[in-house]
């Protein structure tokens, strides 16, 4: 099962836009990922069309199964 890091963050005009990470570490806690996302938001380290985000509005893990047909 593959998964990944989906964070989504809040833009102006609300706007989102989301970062994935692929293959997160296990046990990783919400706290670890805000600590790093509220750092991004603070310093504005990425823009998306020139907006700097303003915000996280969710952050989950997504599970995805591939199934080969036959």
């Amino acid at each position: 099962m593959a998964k990944t890091l989906k964070m989504v963050l809040t833009l102006s005009e609300n706007k989102t836009t989301t970062l994935s990470l692929a293959n997160p570490k296990e046990g990783l806690a919400k706290d670890e990922v805000m600590v790093l996302l509220n750092e991004i938001i603070e310093k504005k380290a990425i823009t998306v069309g020139g907006v700097a985000p303003t915000g996280v509005k969710s952050v989950y893990i997504q599970s995805v199964d591939e199934e080969m047909l036959a």
